[in-house]
């Protein structure tokens, strides 16, 4: 029986081909680091690297876990699929995010804080900031 980070994981892997037409294998492995980053991956490696300790603060809710999981993940794993710049995939997750749970959502109040202010009014102009890179 699958995980609920592998049934998320696969959740994400639909959304993305759906919206980038784009795939790519992953793992997650959940382990404790500073704080103040959510998640990371690493060049050349398939591996979604999910920290513990920011997680662990959600972990026993259902709805605010699963939502903090898909955001995190969705985060990563855009750029797995070769999306190095930051700022292009903050704007991305808010979009799938906003698409996906509502803009009254956990999931949106999170993906909302992780991306640039100025990037987000424009968004909620209905301009599309241009890519950075």
């Amino acid at each position: 029986m699958p995980d609920a980070f592998s049934i998320i994981l696969d959740e994400i892997a639909e959304d993305v081909y759906k919206r980038l037409g784009k795939r790519s294998n992953a793992s997650v492995k959940l382990i404790p680091f500073n704080p103040t980053i959510l998640g990371y991956v690493k060049a050349n490696d398939y591996t979604i690297y999910l920290n513990s300790i920011p997680f662990g603060l959600v972990k026993n809710d259902p709805i605010k876990s699963r939502e903090y999981l898909y955001v995190v993940l969705l985060h990563e794993y855009l750029h797995l699929v070769g999306i190095a710049d930051e700022r292009e995939v903050r704007k991305i997750t808010t979009e799938i995010t906003a698409q996906k749970f509502g803009k009254t959502s956990y999931a949106y109040s999170l993906a909302e804080k992780l991306t640039d202010p100025i990037d987000l009014h424009l968004m909620n102009k209905g301009i599309r900031p241009s890519i950075y890179m």
